[in-house]
């Protein structure tokens, strides 16, 4: 079996850059939701206003959501193998201690 090999250094990064993403997505979908509010105040009328508030929250606000579970769950992941890694590297350099 060929041995794994990780810069624990690059893993904490994307999984910041992740994080990150994520976080910039749930602002993103929040920022879409108040341009929605706006829309239903009356800031743009007609059938455009209309389209563009459905388009809105029918489509950018979810995706933005769902990209930012996504992000979320790749952080997420990266830390878990992080953590499984390093736990690994000790327990085996324990085994070569006198």
């Amino acid at each position: 079996m060929a041995d794994v090999l990780m810069n624990y250094d690059m893993m904490e990064e994307a999984s910041r850059a992740f994080k990150a993403a994520q976080q910039q997505m749930e602002e993103t979908a929040a920022a879409m939701k108040n341009v929605v509010k706006l829309l239903a105040d009356g800031v743009l009328l007609g059938q455009a206003g209309d389209r563009m508030s459905d388009v809105m929250e029918g489509k950018l606000i979810p995706k933005c959501n769902g990209f930012a579970a996504k992000f979320e769950e790749l952080s997420g992941d990266i830390m878990g193998a992080l953590t499984d890694l390093r736990d690994g590297d000790h327990e085996s350099a324990s085994r070569f201690k006198a």
